[in-house]
């Protein structure tokens, strides 16, 4: 008998925690903060939007919450969180092409399962649509092809070949079913019986300056490096999505701040993703919406570049530990096996409860991996009981706390000496919950001066945060990390980097 059965579940509630993993029964985990009606309703309306929060808050799962709503609502919508190949800097350009690319295959696919839709065009909507799906449908193998399938019609193909090219094309098409097999823009463009966009010579709408007699593939550097041609596209691509049925076009950007070239450098990121944001008559256009995930330390860079979050709307995610509570009570009701469990059953003494949830600072994430690291500690210890044990539950938590990936969470450089584990372990080795500038002068045999560049390298960080000192002699700090409070609370002196 497994562990989580002892329990009382019918699987274990803590093996996974992160939206990704979650998405076949999101919805029965997931909290519904209050704005979330107000923020359906303006993506509805082509408004754009700014979806703020630290690392681990829940803005994925908010992006497919959000998504989930547009396919129920015959909206188009489409996720950008790979960004592979994009530049770092001055990369508008890119961003747009990438956007195209994804658009055009996701409308294929949706088109695939509404092949009706097509009867809503007239003659001209076909014709751009054959130019737009001509030059922005990027090669792909079946394999490739299957995986789009699936995430966008969430379902699963089990004969892909006999679905997508006899059902969803309409017409059988006598092919080797093998891995190398490539979809390409003509089958595309064929299957839905739309024009030759070369014998219209369409692309002159958008560079109506170039003269050329074959204009593919020698207008292709021209039109992928236009920002007005492309930002021109992409709105008759949206006029077209719309005017088949399906709403105004919704496209989400998540995980910027993952993407590996950037190093989860702040600086990097906000200069990656600047010049797209900073664009207003782009993110104003009412004709579509865009949603921006972003993490919330970069706003303050991204403000001082010229972003105007005063025109779009910025939603701020965060949960208080109410909240999170919630969550957790949610979360074991879902997986309970026939009584509804809850924290107190599984959790029996309230200090534990009250310092998970502490623990895991608002980030839903960081809750249930911390419990997720309790589990494992009392399966591996002693799974014959029916709710954790008070010595397993401190020692689960000291061990979550000793391997925080405080590199995860916090902006900053590994192999730097003012990064964020060196300010962690500057104050474990104080070893105070309080703290004055002279501790650390004291502990690291430093002057006043390189003292005061710590206490202000910590503040940065949000590790610490001036109070009131009653003596009133000097500035007292105190640690505002939950964490780096446990660690010193156990005599922690210095965790591995």
């Amino acid at each position: 008998m497994e562990f989580y059965q002892d329990l009382g579940f019918r699987e274990n509630p803590f093996s996974t925690f992160s939206a990704e993993e979650e998405l076949g029964f999101i919805e029965g985990i997931f909290l519904k903060p209050l704005y979330l009606n107000t923020l359906k309703s303006d993506i509805r309306k082509g408004h754009s939007r700014f979806i703020l929060g630290a690392r681990g808050v829940g803005k994925t799962s908010l992006i497919y919450q959000l998504k989930s709503h547009c396919d129920e609502s015959n909206i188009f919508s489409a996720i950008i969180d790979d960004f592979e190949g994009i530049k770092n800097t001055k990369n508008k350009s890119d961003m747009l092409v990438m956007m195209l690319e994804v658009i055009v295959r996701d409308f294929s696919i949706y088109l695939s399962k509404n092949p009706q839709a097509i009867k809503n065009l007239d003659f001209q909507d076909k014709e751009k649509l054959a130019f737009i799906t001509d030059y922005f449908f990027r090669t792909i193998s079946k394999s490739e092809f299957e995986k789009h399938y699936n995430r966008v019609t969430s379902y699963k193909s089990k004969n892909f070949f006999k679905n997508i090219y006899n059902r969803v094309f309409n017409k059988p098409i006598n092919i080797a079913v093998s891995g190398s097999v490539e979809i390409v823009s003509d089958l595309i463009r064929t299957s839905f019986g739309l024009p030759d966009p070369n014998a219209g010579k369409f692309y002159k709408n958008y560079l109506p300056e170039l003269e050329v007699e074959n204009p593919k593939p020698k207008i292709d550097s021209k039109i992928k490096a236009d920002d007005k041609a492309l930002k021109l596209i992409f709105e008759d691509l949206c006029h077209v999505i719309n005017k088949a049925g399906f709403g105004k076009p919704v496209i989400f950007f998540d995980k910027i701040d993952e993407y590996p070239t950037l190093s989860g450098n702040i600086t990097l990121i906000s200069g990656f993703i600047e010049e797209l944001l900073k664009d207003t008559t782009l993110l104003l256009n009412s004709n579509y919406s865009l949603v921006f995930s972003l993490w919330d330390a970069i706003k303050g860079n991204l403000n001082s570049k010229g972003v105007r979050f005063d025109k779009i709307k910025p939603v701020n995610v965060s949960w208080s530990d109410e909240q999170l509570s919630q969550m957790l009570e949610k979360r074991l009701s879902y997986f309970s096996d026939v009584d509804a469990i809850n924290s107190e059953r599984i959790l029996p003494v309230s200090s534990d409860r009250q310092s998970i949830i502490s623990l895991a600072s608002g980030s839903p994430r960081y809750l249930f991996r911390l419990l997720s690291v309790i589990y494992d500690q009392q399966n591996n210890t002693n799974p014959s009981v029916n709710a954790f044990e008070g010595t397993v539950v401190q020692g689960g938590m000291l061990i979550y706390c000793q391997s925080f990936e405080f590199y995860a969470v916090f902006p900053g450089k590994r192999g730097t000496k003012d990064d964020v584990m060196s300010s962690v372990n500057r104050l474990l080795r104080v070893g105070k919950i309080e703290v004055l500038t002279k501790d650390f002068a004291a502990a690291y045999k430093v002057s006043a001066q390189t003292a005061t560049n710590y206490v202000k390298m910590q503040q940065e960080y949000g590790l610490i945060e001036k109070t009131e000192n009653p003596d009133g002699k000097a500035y007292l700090y105190k640690i505002k990390n939950p964490i780096i409070q446990f660690l010193i609370n156990n005599g922690i002196k210095e965790i591995a980097v």
